[in-house]
């Protein structure tokens, strides 16, 4: 074996070990009350795998595994795409407890197990493979499964005569069948990937693998096509079996659809990333675990594997474009601009609110701090109270503070100004962003030459701040994803050139500005 092999048939065996460890039988149990146990596990999915797999489960299930589970139990002809979040035991669930539980209850006659190559297949069946060789549990209530000379990793079959297969994307699954028994259940585990995503030709390439070669596996009776996994791209493999591609359109009619968020509103089980939200499984995951992943991975990550939303970076503003630098000294400091984009009231629970903080010198725009979270208003207004605090205490001088004029003028967000100014013993200077704005895009778009001309800085200091990446990758991602940072950093820059320069630039020449970056 290379060295590669070598490690993972370790690890096989390593699983093995643990999966034996774990799954001790009962000693000497009367038939039956074995019998009994059996009939009752049976019907029950979840007990069922409370009891056979005590070692994947670390936590209960969450509403969306038992009502999936419960759908696909019930139909012997079901189709459907469960888009599940990274991390929501997806591949344990669907490819390891299912196929699993349909056997004992004789409901399987063969499974196909595809992924986006044949490796990650094989690895995926070995998950299955493992608790047919090793669970002294299952083994013990129905019989020895493995059949030597029969047992590879790629393909096997139980002394029952269920077969099990792994394919590859776009492998040629025809003729599959063990015996006289074709298999009857498909599983599709993370088909996508970020290549295949880049050309809609192999993506729709492979939609007419699945939905010829691999569908006429089945025989005539039909049999159970499960597809799992995140969407990792708008025009996704995933996407199109579903049928919602663009923006709009609704999933095909005939398709069993299952779309859970790891942060969602628990009433609806529609997403929610704001201060509202809470797990999905929140019988596994705090809000404080689901915060620390994303903040980790950052936005454009998080978004894709947690939320379902593909963003693609670079199509206006590049990454080479963002600057990191020193802010000057504060004596050099021309003025300071903060402008707020609020978002509208507190009913769009997924925009996020946007306070960004600009130090002008010279020709050159320094994002000197900002705040980009979806928080309530009386969070946002205790921030921008506190920012003001910052800046007086490190001395700085002329400080403009801004808001959109709608949202003064309609008493959106001024009572709570008043209210923290009162706390406080004084009351915040926000003015009016009055102009009449054009087209949000476009005025977004329109920064492009400062940023690519190298005149917007961010402050070095803050290379870890999560509300600076937040503000990076949503710059990014524009315009595809949440543009509420953008639009107050546009509104900073717009509300900085309109004031008056008094003084001569600090900073001038070339060789001045790359001293400072």
């Amino acid at each position: 074996m290379t060295p590669k092999e070598q490690k993972e048939w370790q690890q096989y065996l390593e699983s093995k070990k643990r999966i034996m460890s774990g799954t001790s039988a009962p000693v000497k149990e009367p038939v039956d009350q074995q019998r009994k146990r059996i009939a009752e596990l049976k019907g029950n999915f979840e007990k069922f795998c409370q009891y056979y797999f005590p070692h994947y489960m670390s936590a209960p299930f969450g509403y969306f595994h038992k009502r999936d589970a419960k759908a696909i139990m019930q139909n012997k002809t079901f189709f459907g795409v469960l888009e599940w979040p990274r991390a929501h035991a997806k591949s344990v669930v669907v490819d390891v407890f299912i196929t699993l539980f349909l056997k004992a209850n004789n409901q399987l006659n063969g499974v196909i197990l595809v992924s986006n190559n044949k490796d990650k297949a094989m690895m995926l069946l070995l998950d299955c493979q493992a608790e047919l060789e090793a669970n002294e549990r299952y083994i013990n209530d129905y019989g020895k499964q493995v059949t030597y000379g029969d047992w590879t990793n790629q393909t096997f079959a139980t002394q029952d005569g269920v077969g099990f297969w792994a394919y590859g994307r776009g492998q040629s699954p025809r003729g599959t069948r063990k015996s006289a028994k074709r298999p009857n259940l498909i599983i599709v585990d993370d088909i996508d990937d970020k290549e295949i995503c880049r050309n809609p030709d192999r993506v729709q390439e492979a939609v007419d693998w699945i939905l010829e070669d691999l569908l006429g596996c089945f025989d005539l009776h039909g049999g159970r096509f499960v597809m799992v996994g995140n969407r990792i791209h708008r025009a996704s493999i995933l996407a199109h079996m579903v049928g919602d591609v663009e923006e709009g359109q609704q999933p095909k009619e005939h398709i069993y659809h299952s779309k859970v968020f790891a942060l969602e509103n628990p009433k609806t089980h529609k997403e929610d990333q704001s201060v509202d939200g809470v797990p999905a499984w929140k019988e596994n995951y705090s809000r404080a675990n689901v915060d620390e992943r994303i903040r980790l991975m950052g936005y454009k990550a998080a978004q894709r594997e947690f939320f379902h939303k593909h963003i693609m970076e670079g199509k206006i503003f590049k990454r080479e474009w963002i600057k990191w630098g020193k802010v000057p000294p504060v004596g050099q400091w021309q003025h300071v601009i903060s402008y707020l984009d609020p978002s509208y009231k507190d009913t769009k629970k997924n925009d996020y609110k946007a306070l960004v903080t600009i130090v002008r010198c010279g020709i050159y725009y320094y994002i000197f701090r900002c705040w980009i979270r979806q928080a309530t208003k009386a969070a946002m207004v205790r921030a921008h109270y506190d920012l003001d605090v910052a800046l007086r205490s490190v001395g700085a001088g002329v400080i403009y503070h801004y808001m959109e004029a709608n949202f003064m003028q309609e008493d959106i967000h001024m009572p709570e100004y008043i209210a923290e100014g009162e706390a406080r013993g004084t009351m915040l200077p926000v003015s009016a962003d009055k102009r009449a704005k054009p087209n949000k895009e476009a005025r977004i778009e329109n920064m492009t030459a400062t940023f690519e001309r190298g005149l917007v800085i961010f402050d070095e200091t803050q290379r870890n701040d999560k509300d600076f990446q937040t503000l990076i990758e949503q710059l990014l991602g524009f315009p595809t994803g949440h543009d509420d940072g953008p639009d107050a950093l546009e509104g900073g820059i717009f509300m900085s050139n309109t004031k008056t320069v008094s003084t001569i630039p600090t900073l001038t020449g070339a060789k001045r500005r790359s001293q400072r970056l």
